[in-house]
């Protein structure tokens, strides 16, 4: 199997289980619910995920514009796109994400990269990236992230597709999948 070939399967399976297994299965209405008595909404965690995942592979690592920039209107996000790269729930933001749109786009953002991935220019995989000035250029405050420069500065192209594109989004599946089970979803 070569490299795109496994890359790709990743990010498919990424995509068909976030799309199978939770945003299917939560209703679109109960994604701004925090189970527990507080926790994350699940529009957070799929909005923070998508984010993350664009920013990196398209804008860091590509020099590409967002797939942001098609559902902009429609995900209730117009200005400030660097609100959702915090772990930390925006809960000012949460009330104006349209989370039926914020599913979309996050699966458009999988879609995206694996399109790249299958027949793009993968030798940005060994370059060493200005992340910095993408996090400025979308007017990320370094004060409140300065552990997102940290984390990104020096980072090898791979890094982006390897950890923010996969693992990252490996990651809050999981957590999204919690969320679903103690929502009493399960559909096991």
């Amino acid at each position: 199997m070569d490299l795109r070939t496994w890359i790709s399967a990743d990010l498919e399976s990424l995509g068909n289980r976030l799309s199978n297994g939770i945003l299917s299965v939560i209703p679109v209405e109960r994604m701004t619910e925090r189970v527990d008595g507080g926790g994350i909404a699940p529009v957070y965690m799929a909005w923070h995920t998508a984010r993350h995942h664009d920013l990196a592979v398209n804008g860091v690592l590509r020099g590409a514009a967002p797939v942001l920039d098609l559902w902009a209107d429609r995900v209730g996000v117009t200005g400030d796109s660097w609100r959702g790269l915090a772990e930390a729930e925006d809960l000012e933001l949460v009330p104006d994400l349209d989370a039926g749109s914020v599913n979309g786009y996050l699966l458009a953002v999988i879609e995206s990269t694996k399109n790249w991935v299958s027949d793009g220019d993968l030798s940005v995989l060994d370059s060493v990236p200005d992340s910095a000035s993408v996090l400025d250029s979308i007017g990320t405050p370094p004060d409140r992230f300065d552990w997102l420069y940290g984390m990104w500065s020096g980072k090898p192209g791979l890094f982006y597709l390897a950890w923010e594109a996969i693992g990252h989004g490996y990651n809050h599946l999981g957590e999204l999948t919690a969320a679903r089970n103690r929502m009493g979803l399960s559909p096991f």
